[in-house]
């Protein structure tokens, strides 16, 4: 034995033998050449001594010694803070365990220590965790390679499978096969899973009826092994719920289209067929009457696209489109909405900026919905300002989720001269329902829907506001040549 390789590695043999905790020194074949009082009283020996020749993972049940098998030179510590260590009759005492592989000189040593009892001290019993994971709302089941280790009581009341049929399965059989993809994707290398996944998927039970399911996939460890702790949490209450919220939407504004229809006609033939006999101030009502018709019609449209949306019904028909002539496009829809309030817009687009890779009806529906909310909001006479430009390379914006890396965007901002918006509301706005004035006019979807399809092009839209001076609400989309 190298003395002075072993001197170096526990110097201060006087002081470890003080310690409480349980210390033992090994050399590179792995036999223990020092084992301080503490462990000796710990393991019931009668003294350290007893401890010296043997082998350092012969005082570890035989699952545990996998879990440090693994230790290599670049490895500076391996600790396991519930692990167990072997009693003197080879009774296994609950204990958090460290080793650290030295080298001194050419020699390697390996320094253990042991603190019994550290998994009582965790404050929950195995028993305990084992009650609660059975009482849980949630199904809950453990995977390690792929397949089912154990699963609780809801587990099998959501699958239809006792718990023995369940650890004959693999995960991904117990989601509907357009599912199942994502899956195996995400358990069949449990090494790279670094953080809690989350899936909504179908879960397939016995009978082969689906249920919508929301999974939620924890990396663990469990004697040494990497494995997967799976929750499936029973949503499809709340998505027949959105479902028929869906269809009502849809029947509701259906129903109200159509006498919509009708008195819009009415009032056009009025205005037609008695051009010259009315007074002004009845032109003026039933212009009044054909401005509210559209924005009832605006109103409707907005609920039916909203629902859309959230049912996952909307897809995208991407081609080159000219934001220029989109613009052109929406203030000509708009034009007398402007009129009416004596609005000055100033457009301000430079020549040459690129097209976008963009569904034509969805980006005029964000010109639509944004310059609609301007001139709401503008007092007559004031000015409404729309500007456009390439977007830096180095800008913070194409940093955030969502936006595709390394593609090029063009941003387009519109600026009223309104009565501003709070801090505390400017990220609000965009949500479902959300209105700064409760008692002004909308119904608060329309900067959500803004929102959705912005975000569905891979694009990002915010909003700045100085209070009593105005708000500037601004999007980026990806230009052709990413697609080119």
């Amino acid at each position: 034995m190298n003395i002075a390789g072993y001197d170096a590695v526990v110097s201060g043999r006087d002081f470890l033998n003080e310690l409480q905790e349980g210390i033992w020194v090994a050399d590179g074949h792995g036999s223990i050449v020092y084992a301080n009082p503490a462990l000796a009283r710990m393991l019931s020996y009668e003294s350290p001594q007893a401890l010296v020749g043997r082998l350092w993972s012969d005082l570890l049940p035989r699952s545990e010694v996998s879990r440090f098998s693994t230790l290599k030179p670049q490895d500076e510590v391996r600790r396991l803070p519930d692990s167990a260590i072997l009693s003197r009759d080879n009774q296994p005492i609950p204990a958090s365990i460290a080793v650290v592989r030295r080298e001194s000189g050419k020699s390697v040593w390996y320094v253990g220590s042991v603190l019994a009892g550290a998994r009582a001290a965790s404050g929950i019993s195995d028993s305990t965790a084992r009650q609660i994971m059975e009482s849980a709302v949630d199904g809950i089941c453990i995977v390690e390679a792929g397949r089912v280790q154990y699963a609780n009581r809801r587990m099998e009341e959501l699958t239809g499978y006792t718990s023995a049929q369940l650890t004959r399965l693999a995960l991904d059989r117990l989601v509907a096969p357009y599912n199942r993809q994502a899956v195996v994707q995400t358990v069949s290398d449990p090494h790279s899973v670094l953080t809690p996944v989350h899936h909504e998927v179908r879960l397939l039970r016995r009978t082969g009826q689906e249920v919508d399911c929301e999974l939620r996939i924890v990396p663990t460890e469990s004697s040494g092994h990497n494995v997967l702790l799976c929750f499936f949490r029973d949503i499809s209450q709340l998505r027949r719920a959105e479902r028929a919220q869906t269809d009502f939407i849809a029947m509701v504004s259906h129903e109200l289209r159509t006498p919509l229809a009708s008195l819009k006609e009415a009032i056009a033939l009025t205005f037609e067929t008695s051009a010259g006999t009315l007074q002004e101030r009845q032109r003026r009502y039933l212009a009044i009457a054909r401005e509210e018709m559209d924005r009832l019609n605006r109103m409707i449209d907005n609920l039916i696209e909203a629902s859309r949306m959230e049912a996952g019904k909307v897809s995208l028909r991407l081609e080159p489109q000219s934001l220029d002539r989109l613009l052109s496009k929406s203030l000509d829809s708009l034009s007398l909405l402007v009129a009416k309030r004596s609005l000055r817009v100033e457009k301000q687009l430079p020549t040459g900026l690129p097209r976008v890779m963009a569904d034509h009806d969805r980006v005029l529906q964000v010109f639509n919905n944004l310059l609609d909310n301007a001139i709401k909001y503008s007092p007559t006479g004031s000015r409404i300002e729309i500007t456009a430009h390439p977007v830096d390379a180095d800008a913070p914006v194409l940093s955030e989720t969502g936006v595709l890396p390394g593609a090029s965007y063009v941003q387009v901002n519109i600026t009223d001269s309104g009565p501003g918006i709070p801090a505390e509301f400017l990220e609000r706005v965009f949500g479902k329902f959300e209105r700064v004035d409760p008692h002004g006019p909308g119904i608060g979807l329309g900067l959500a829907i803004v929102r959705w399809i912005v975000e569905m092009h891979h694009g990002k839209v915010w909003a700045r506001s100085v209070l009593g001076e105005g708000t500037t609400f601004s999007f980026i989309l990806p230009t052709k040549e990413n697609n080119e």
